[in-house]
C-alpha cells in the first residue's frame, strides 16, 4: 500500500512540474468593435463587450461568463484571457450586435480583435 501512494504522489508531482500554471497561460487582447457597413471603430458609443469562456457541459458546450466590460470613447477594451481555452466574445450595443468564436492557440498576447457590430434597425 505504501508503495502505490508512494509512486501516485511521484507521478502527480512530476506531471505538475511540467504543466504550465494559469499566470503563463494568461494574455491580454484588445478588443475592437467596428461598424460592419462602414468599417470604421465605433467612437464614443460606450458598447458593451461580453466575454465567456468554454465550460463544461454534458450534450452542449456551455459557456459561463469571464466578464462584462465597456469600450473606451476609442471602441476597444483590453482583456486578460487564458489561451487553453476556447472564448466567445459578444459586442452588445443598443440595437446593434456582433460576436465571434475563438479557439485554443488562435489568439496571441498584444494581439487586436476586430469585432463587426450589425445594426438591427430596419430601415
Amino acid at each position: 500500500m505504501k508503495i502505490v501512494i508512494s509512486i501516485s504522489i511521484i507521478a502527480l508531482l512530476i506531471s505538475n512540474c511540467s504543466r504550465k500554471t494559469d499566470l503563463d497561460n494568461q494574455i491580454t487582447i484588445t478588443i475592437n468593435s467596428v461598424d460592419s457597413k462602414t468599417k470604421l471603430p465605433r467612437i464614443n458609443t460606450f458598447d458593451d463587450v461580453e466575454v465567456r469562456k468554454e465550460g463544461i457541459g454534458y450534450l452542449m458546450k456551455t459557456f459561463k461568463r469571464v466578464g462584462k466590460y465597456k469600450t473606451d470613447s476609442t471602441g476597444s477594451v483590453k482583456v486578460k484571457i487564458d489561451t487553453t481555452k476556447i472564448y466567445d466574445i459578444s459586442v452588445l450595443a443598443e440595437n446593434a450586435l456582433g460576436g465571434d468564436m475563438y479557439y485554443p492557440g488562435y489568439l496571441k498576447d498584444g494581439q487586436k480583435v476586430i469585432i463587426e457590430v450589425v445594426s438591427l434597425e430596419n430601415k
